[in-house]
């Protein structure tokens, strides 16, 4: 899976995910609002779900855990996003 790919913020396309390390970005419609990693993307995301109930979308990259840290900076610095506590129906 690639970042470039959205996929619904349902519990159906979140047990597709993977039981690896990698990045994920959360979306409400088409506006990036949360950006993290986990070591294993399904739980991950599943977490965020609980966190994030308003979110529409999310996107996934799977990467060695030792670059996550490297790409969550940059992805956060690329999409300037949204304070997390300030996102919408919170």
């Amino acid at each position: 899976m690639a970042l470039q790919e959205l996929h619904p913020f349902n519990d159906a396309e979140i047990a597709k995910l993977p039981e690896k390390p990698g990045v994920y970005i959360l979306f409400q419609i088409e506006v990036a609002v949360h950006v993290d990693s986990a070591g294993n993307l399904r739980k991950g995301v599943r977490t965020a779900k609980a966190r994030f109930p308003a979110a529409s979308h999310f996107s996934v990259e799977t990467l060695s855990t030792r670059a996550l840290a490297q790409r969550v900076k940059h992805l956060r610095q690329e999409l300037k996003l949204v304070r997390t506590a300030t996102f919408v129906g919170r």
